[in-house]
């Protein structure tokens, strides 16, 4: 090739290619609105911002699998509110300018396609509305619909979609007369989830919203279920079974959880009515009586109480725990639970700090995890704390602040989080304790003997043993500040002889790793409470997989 040439081909190859990109069709958005009438019927209108060249005469919808239900009264506009002129019977081979400002149905072995010509290129918005008949169907627990809105195959795909689900007009009359004035959908009487994209679905200000959070891509499709309480619709036609086995077959293969629905008989839901008008009278009563009851066993179990020097339970810290929470007001605390846990695992040598070399060369304490001895002896939550430690640290059991907080927010490491997270919430109450009041009284005069620790002058050899299971305890007491600093104005020699209850009392290494695993435990129980909602309905992220047996959607359509 002559030299001189070259630059020149090499301009034109760079301005074909970018021809080329540009030359196919753009859905940059793809906004779809259902509103659901009482009967079931739904009347959908999709709005599309496309850019549109010379490929292709027309655009089309695939909408099957409809089992028994039709599409009617179909319109098109476009951008400049031209309405399309609806044929009929549609012929795909026409031309494209015979197709401009006409739409069309053509009748598939499936379903339908909508379809309609793409007139002028350019910045094009096309308006499509039609009517799917009794989308929303009832079932034996209540009313609901499985139905895929956007197809999978879709050509182009779709930079963005979303989807909103209303009730109509007269279905909010319907809801206003069931739930009371202005009642639309909302969380306690709509379940909503998602499949086949990436986004998520909620309820929010009486709609239904579906929404991608990135670019459709292959094998994409956006299919929502929704289930509705009886009362809030009527649909005409009712299906054999629950509405639990569509969700059950909807979840095959999803990242749902698998979470029942209950299903309640008229009767039960007359006492639950009635058991909610007397929550909402008597708050004050109950809250009254609860706090009482609470106050009276307080003061039985702390009248005349001496300490206690000992270990009580045989150091069963979870039981510990359980007593302290059954005995408080309200809300249950589990990060002293926690904390204490991680100084029992260092007084069992399982982990500890010890001196090493950091990634820059320096040296530095570190939090190293080592074997926990006689594992199968060991209560279930410090084996599973010790568990997570020491995959969170890795092949160099060198446990960081940052790889522990890592570990327990990854969604592959969800069953072990979930599991530790339900070991760590167990309950007692203290009608459950009636037979073990002397251990209860134990337990508490042990906490007395360590907030009035520096008020003892002489320790016993026995006594001293106990400082480091008294350090436990006074973390899970939520007060081991206090009672390390009276140790050490007691007995400074101790933490400088024996260097384990020195690593105990560490400073800086050890709150760093406890504050880490808080936070860590923390938001894994926040993951764990969304998850759990999301599959019961309440809304949050969609599943890439799972949908079976919905209805409408299907393969294909786009621009041809």
């Amino acid at each position: 090739m002559n030299r001189k040439l070259f630059p020149l081909c090499l301009v034109l190859l760079l301005a074909a290619c970018c021809l080329t990109g540009r030359a196919a069709p753009q859905l940059n958005d793809l906004q779809i609105q259902v509103v659901l009438s009482p009967n079931g019927d739904a009347r959908i209108t999709e709005t599309r911002y496309m850019e549109i060249d010379l490929e292709g005469t027309e655009c089309y919808i695939v909408v099957g699998n409809l089992n028994g239900s039709e599409v009617r009264d179909l319109q098109v506009s476009d951008e400049k509110g031209n309405k399309f002129e609806n044929i009929g019977s549609w012929d795909v081979d026409r031309t494209r300018i015979e197709k401009t400002n006409q739409c069309g149905i053509v009748t598939t072995s499936s379903g339908y396609e909508l379809c309609w010509g793409l007139g002028d290129t350019g910045s094009r918005v096309y308006t499509t509305t039609y009517t799917v008949t009794n989308l929303l169907r009832a079932y034996s627990d209540a009313d609901g619909f499985n139905y895929m809105f956007a197809a999978e195959n879709l050509s182009p795909r779709p930079d963005h979609v979303r989807v909103t689900i209303v009730p109509a007009a007269s279905a909010a009359d319907s809801l206003a007369a069931a739930g009371g004035k202005g009642v639309w959908l909302n969380v306690e009487n709509t379940g909503v989830w998602a499949f086949r994209y990436r986004g998520d679905v909620q309820v929010e200000n009486g709609s239904i919203v579906a929404e991608t959070s990135e670019p459709f891509s292959s094998g994409s499709a956006l299919i929502v279920m929704a289930r509705f309480d009886k009362g809030l619709f009527s649909p005409a036609v009712t299906e054999s079974g629950s509405f639990e086995q569509v969700r059950e077959r909807a979840f095959e293969n999803s990242d749902y959880l698998s979470v029942g629905i209950s299903e309640r008989s008229a009767k039960e839901d007359f006492y639950l009515m009635l058991l909610i008008i007397f929550i909402f009278l008597m708050p004050p009563l109950l809250i009254g009586l609860y706090i009482y009851y609470v106050w009276k066993s307080r003061k039985q179990v702390q009248k005349d109480l001496l300490w206690y020097r000992d270990i009580p339970a045989n150091g069963n810290l979870q039981w510990g725990n359980e007593v302290i929470n059954a005995y408080k007001y309200f809300s249950p605390n589990y990060k002293n639970l926690l904390s204490a846990s991680v100084l029992k695992l260092m007084n069992l040598g399982a982990i500890g700090i010890e001196t090493g070399m950091n990634r820059k060369g320096k040296v530095v304490q570190q939090f190293v995890i080592h074997p926990l001895k006689d594992a199968d002896r060991q209560p279930k939550l410090l084996r599973q704390i010790h568990n997570i430690f020491r995959l969170a640290a890795g092949d160099d059991a060198i446990l960081e602040p940052k790889e522990l907080k890592k570990w327990m927010k990854r969604s592959e490491n969800q069953d072990l989080t979930d599991d530790f997270l339900q070991t760590l919430h167990t309950k007692r109450s203290i009608s459950n304790l009636k037979n073990q009041l002397d251990e209860v009284r134990q337990l508490f005069g042990l906490k007395k003997f360590l907030k009035e620790f520096s008020l003892i002058d002489e320790r016993h050899v026995n006594e001293v043993s106990l400082w480091k299971d008294y350090m436990i305890y006074a973390a899970l007491f939520g007060i081991a500040d206090q009672v390390v600093k009276d140790m050490k104005n007691i007995n400074p020699e101790f933490f400088k002889m024996d260097q384990v209850a020195q690593q105990m009392a560490d400073d800086f290494t050890l709150p760093a790793i406890q504050t880490a695993f808080l936070s860590g435990t923390s938001k894994a129980e926040r993951l764990k409470a969304q998850r759990e909602a999301r599959a019961s309905g309440r809304g949050g992220s969609s599943s890439w997989s799972g949908g079976g047996g919905f209805s409408g959607g299907g393969s294909g359509g786009g621009v041809r």
